[in-house]
């Protein structure tokens, strides 16, 4: 897990952001939290949470305490104050919807007052801390320079995550592979396309070198061909999926094409010849045959 950026650092790269960046990410990550505590206590509870269900659903047969608002005074500031009278720089407005009273509350006095268990509160606590380095990924990203990868401009991501895209605030890695597997199957023909278009470029050029070429002076090494960085760089996610999954390979056909598969990387990483074309239809019909594409 890497290592948490310093609250210098994070207000450091919060004054990079304009207003709508700032107000966004804020809102995602109080959203995200409000989500990690209904998570923890439904869980705890025995209750399954399922995406047709509505959060007030939930809350109705939770009936316990509810997660309103995470107040962030500021990088320096403790403006609010704690029911126990501490003064705070975070604070939790938690609501007992039994009671149909709400409280602020800091931390330490989560458990104090909401009687919940030591061992829900630091599953919820970490859940939070987890949130909050997803929030330093996002500003590291956005210092540094973060594209958006061109698969995801046609696919039809929600309007939050449309927004994030629009106000040029970077994914985390959380949001990728939350869009990788809810769009599986598109960004594989997406990528299979791509990959057939640039093999016919790469044909296009090696017939034009050749035609243009003394056939005396022709030879295989003069053609364009792919590194082996080349084809990690773009197909290590499939490779790791056929490989997450090669215990289903049973038909002794198939067997063959994965090991020659594996074989065919082996050599391209010592140097021999590589047939791009043949790996291509090798890897993909082994996802089809696995129903990952």
């Amino acid at each position: 897990m890497p290592s948490p950026l310093t609250e210098k650092e994070v207000n450091r790269l919060f004054q990079l952001l304009d207003d709508n960046q700032l107000i966004f990410l804020q809102s995602y990550l109080k959203q995200s939290k409000k989500s990690k505590w209904l998570e923890k206590l439904a869980h705890k509870k025995g209750i399954v949470l399922h995406s047709n269900v509505s959060i007030d659903e939930v809350w109705e047969k939770l009936n316990d305490w509810e997660l309103k608002e995470i107040l962030d005074g500021g990088y320096g500031n403790r403006p609010y104050k704690c029911e126990c009278g501490i003064t705070l720089r975070y604070c939790y407005i938690v609501h007992h919807r039994k009671e149909n009273k709400t409280y602020q509350l800091g931390e330490t006095c989560l458990g104090n007052y909401t009687m919940m268990s030591a061992e829900l509160i630091k599953d919820i606590t970490n859940g939070f801390h987890k949130i909050d380095l997803e929030r330093d990924e996002i500003l590291i990203r956005y210092e540094q320079g973060w594209d958006l990868p061109t698969d995801y401009n046609e696919l039809p991501l929600t309007e939050d995550l449309r927004t994030q895209i629009d106000i040029g605030l970077p994914f985390s890695s959380i949001q990728v592979n939350k869009i990788e597997k809810m769009f599986q199957h598109e960004l594989l023909q997406v990528r299979r396309q791509r990959e057939l278009d640039r093999i016919a470029q790469l044909r296009m050029r090696q017939s034009a070198f050749v035609s243009s070429s003394d056939v005396s002076l022709y030879s295989p090494s003069r053609i364009q061909s792919v590194t082996y960085e080349d084809v990690i760089s773009q197909h290590l996610a499939n490779l790791k999926l056929i490989r997450e999954h090669e215990h289903r390979i049973t038909y002794p056909v198939m067997l063959d094409k994965w090991n020659d598969l594996q074989e065919m990387m082996k050599n391209l990483r010592r140097g021999e010849n590589f047939d791009y074309s043949k790996f291509l239809s090798r890897m993909f019909e082994l996802l089809y045959y696995l129903k990952l594409y």
